[in-house]
Parts: C-alpha cells; sequence; structure tokens
C-alpha cells in the first residue's frame, strides 16, 4: 500500500527512471552519472513562471510589494527631525529627513530625489549639490564595491546593495546635472555631464538598445552650439539621429530650446515565483501631446510652435536590462528553482533507494537511497537560503516622456505657457527659463510636480551601512551648516 500510493506522486516517474539505471550493475559506480543528470535535470525558466503568474493574474495590474521594513531607531529618528528642521524649505524637509535616517545605502536615490524638487522650486544652488552628489556616486562604478559584491551571493538578498539605478535612471541623473551646469552658463561642463547621460545609456545588456537615448547626444549638442561650436552641435544631432528618427526634424542650432515632461515613467516590480524578475508597468494616466509653447495662451507670441518626443522613458526601462547586477540575479533565480528541483527528485530517489532495499535487500540501492535523501535535505537548504528580490527601489520623479521643441527668437518671458493635447482636449502647462545667456535660453516644466509623487517612495528603510555615521556627518556640514 506504501509503495501505491508513493508511486501516485508527481515525482515518482522521474525518480523510477533514474532508480533503474541506478541499480543495474554495479550500482555503485552509476551513481555519480545518476547525480549528475539529477544537477541537470530541466527546469521551467523563470521566464515561463512569470508568464503563467500573469495569466493567473487575469491581466489585473500588477502589484508593487515593498519588503518589510525595520523600525527607525528612535534616537535616528530625533537626529533625522533635527537635521531636517535646518532645512530654508518647508517642503523639502520631509526629504532631507529620510536621506538622513536611510544613509549611504539609498544616498544616490534620495540625492536625485532632492535634485529634482530643487530644481522644480527654482533652487539652482541646492539642485546643484543635490545632483553632484547622486552623480559622484554613480560614476564611482557602482558594481566594484563591497556593497554590490553581497548581490552576487546566493544567500544575501538583492536588495541590500548601494542603489545606483537602472540605466535610464543613472542618465537621467546625468541629464538633470547637465541642466544645472547649463543654469550657471557653463555649457562645455552641461555637455560632458549629457555625454556621460549616454554613456550610461549604453551599459546595457540588450546590446541592440545600447546607444538610443537620443535626447543626450541631441542636448550634447546644443550645449555645443550656446558654446559657439556648431561644427559639434551638427555632428552630435547626427548621434541624436541615428538613436532616434525623432531628431530628424529638430534644429539643433537655435538659441530656444524647451524641454516639457508629462506622465510619469512605469513602476517597478517583482515578478516571478520569488518576485525574483525585475519589471515594469505603466501608470494609468492620461496621455498629453505638447503642442506649442508661447508667452500667453490661445497661441499667441509662441517660442517654440511645435514639439517632438525627445525621450520615452517607457521604452528606456522596458528595452534595457544592461546593470551587471542582472546577471547575478538571473542566475540566483534560476539557482533557486533548480535548488528546489534537486531537491524533489533527491528526496525522490532516496525514498524509492530505501524502499527498494527494503524489499529486496539490495544493499546498493540503500546507499543510493541515503544519499539521495541527504542530498535533497542539502538541496532544499540552499533552496530556502537563497533570496532572489529584484531591487524594486525607484526614481519615482521621473516623466514618461520629454517633449522637446527649438526656437530661432528668444523670449522675454520668464515663464511659457504650453499648450497640451489630452485626448482631444487642450490643457495647459507651464514652462520655467532656466537657461539666460546671451547665446541661448532653456525653459523646463514639467506636469506633475517631483514632490507630489512622495507617497510611492516606499517605505523609510532605516540604513545599517558601515559608512552611515560619516556620511551623516558629511550631510550635516553640506547642507545644514
Amino acid at each position: 500500500m506504501m509503495k501505491r500510493s508513493f508511486f501516485r506522486t508527481h515525482r515518482g516517474a522521474a525518480a523510477a527512471a533514474l532508480l533503474a539505471a541506478a541499480l543495474a550493475p554495479p550500482a555503485h559506480a552509476q551513481f555519480g552519472g545518476m547525480f549528475q543528470s539529477l544537477m541537470q535535470a530541466p527546469l521551467q525558466p523563470a521566464q515561463q513562471q512569470a508568464a503563467a503568474q500573469a495569466a493567473a493574474q487575469g491581466g489585473a495590474k500588477p502589484v508593487k510589494r515593498w519588503a518589510p521594513a525595520a523600525p527607525v531607531p528612535p534616537d535616528t529618528l530625533t537626529a533625522a527631525s533635527v537635521f531636517a528642521e535646518k532645512m530654508p524649505s518647508a517642503e523639502l524637509r520631509p526629504l532631507f529627513q529620510r536621506l538622513y535616517i536611510e544613509g549611504e545605502r539609498n544616498a544616490t536615490l534620495n540625492f536625485q530625489r532632492i535634485g529634482m524638487a530643487a530644481l522644480s522650486l527654482g533652487d539652482i544652488e541646492l539642485a546643484e549639490k543635490a545632483f553632484d552628489a547622486a552623480v559622484t556616486r554613480i560614476e564611482m562604478i557602482y558594481a566594484d564595491n563591497p556593497e554590490a559584491q553581497k548581490a552576487k551571493s546566493l544567500w544575501t538578498a538583492e536588495k541590500i546593495k548601494d542603489y545606483k539605478g537602472e540605466p535610464y535612471e543613472r542618465a537621467m541623473a546625468h541629464f538633470y546635472r547637465g541642466l544645472v551646469y547649463a543654469a550657471r552658463g557653463d555649457f562645455q561642463n552641461a555637455r560632458a555631464l549629457f555625454k556621460q547621460a549616454d554613456y550610461q545609456d549604453t551599459v546595457a545588456e540588450a546590446e541592440q538598445y545600447a546607444g538610443d537615448f537620443g535626447l543626450m547626444p541631441f542636448m550634447a549638442g546644443w550645449a555645443s552650439y550656446c558654446d559657439g561650436n556648431t561644427g559639434m552641435a551638427r555632428d552630435f544631432l547626427q548621434q541624436a539621429i541615428k538613436g532616434d528618427s525623432n531628431y530628424s526634424t529638430v534644429r539643433v542650432d537655435q538659441p530656444v530650446l524647451v524641454l516639457f515632461e508629462s506622465g510619469r515613467s512605469p513602476y517597478k516590480y517583482g515578478s516571478g515565483k520569488s518576485g525574483e524578475i525585475l519589471k515594469w508597468q505603466s501608470h494609468e494616466l492620461p496621455v498629453q501631446t505638447a503642442k506649442s509653447a508661447c508667452t500667453s495662451a490661445g497661441g499667441s507670441d509662441c517660442a517654440v510652435g511645435s514639439f517632438v518626443m525627445g525621450a520615452d522613458l517607457g521604452f528606456q526601462a522596458t528595452t534595457r536590462g544592461g546593470r551587471p547586477i542582472d546577471g547575478v540575479l538571473n542566475g540566483k533565480a534560476s539557482f533557486k528553482e533548480g535548488a528546489q528541483g534537486v531537491a524533489t527528485v533527491a528526496s525522490a530517489v532516496g525514498d524509492i533507494g530505501l524502499l527498494a532495499a527494503a524489499t529486496t535487500g539490495n544493499r546498493d540501492a540503500a546507499g543510493i537511497g541515503m544519499i539521495g535523501l541527504f542530498a535533497g535535505l542539502v538541496a532544499q537548504g540552499m533552496a530556502n537560503a537563497t533570496q532572489a528580490q529584484a531591487d524594486i527601489r525607484e526614481w519615482e520623479q521621473l516623466p514618461a516622456t520629454v517633449w522637446l521643441g527649438t526656437g530661432a527668437q528668444k523670449s522675454t518671458a520668464g515663464t511659457l505657457k504650453v499648450a497640451l493635447d489630452s485626448g482631444g482636449s487642450t490643457t495647459e502647462g507651464a514652462a520655467t527659463r532656466l537657461v539666460n545667456t546671451p547665446s541661448c535660453q532653456l525653459y523646463w516644466g514639467r506636469s506633475l510636480a517631483p514632490l507630489s509623487l512622495l507617497g510611492d517612495a516606499g517605505p523609510i528603510e532605516p540604513g545599517a551601512h558601515p559608512r552611515d555615521p560619516v556620511f551623516r556627518r558629511e550631510v550635516e556640514a553640506a547642507f545644514a551648516s
């Protein structure tokens, strides 16, 4: 009865075949090959797991599930509050409090948030400090430090590493730092940052998409034009066109540039059996198309008569998997599936081996049974110890689309009214002048205020980085002195 009920289990067929081979004389000589075949047994790929999960959801919108956060120690919370209260802008104090609490591990992300919020409030000095701090950390080669190395271990969850972001997030950090340089009238350093933004986009696993972020070479070209180098500007324009054909209709050698950002970039979530597959889902927001930028409503006295889609961050996010940690994540997830499979089949071999020994007296079968059970226990332990969670931390302030237009005549207006088409109805946004030099002007605006999106930043995670005490002293000296 025991034998019949056992063979009703799902693992019986595979184990029976392996046992038949193992019992052929000499049984002990064949065990090595049998166990190797166990280790190489085909397993369902993680992608198939994700597809099955999506089908089971019936098209439901994926949910972003944050890992539980540890409580913030009271003394850290008190110190963070004291630090944040020293900030002149009350609107930015929650961001500074978060920066202090989370420490070095999320410093890049929090500096990006502060930089974006400061830029939208017109605080160029603060935006400069914040984006400098973020870019410096990104350029330390994020995969080559002890925290990132921890993510290579099958025993450590990926979220332990310092945040540096996906390629499109790193590119946008350099983009905004370039805008701040341009706001200072420093077009040479602005060009250098836009070139670095283009480089960050090329650090990608999907080779066919490398270097397709046309916004970045265009911006390098426009900065070159503003710096008096028209030839270099046109060379960069050709690079932009190569990456994005939209730029074939745009002139780079014009003094007025208007950038308007609409919507939100897709959010990250973990898919697959263990949440190990990093995926993106678009936000359900009305699609907006920028049409013109004028000094008054109704399209009179327009600085820019038309726009092109300068960047689609949804495309950049979903077609790029180029961070070096991706291979480690995939290895961890597939290894976890593999370890679980070995545990199941090896345990089956152990069961059948012991059963065969009991019924036939075959000592080789008994030995195989004991080894199989031991291998199953070890593999099961490895599967349970492996933590393969995708890193779903994100720069939630980023837009879905960057609209871009140029004009030949500089404007005296500090703010331009941007006409937006939203499914047939017309709405209006505002673009504020960031750059106003003898050679060039740049206006920048957004449909959504960065500070309004911080509710999606996730739970505050108290830092546990060994450098946190030094980091907190540094931020106090840099921002609160």
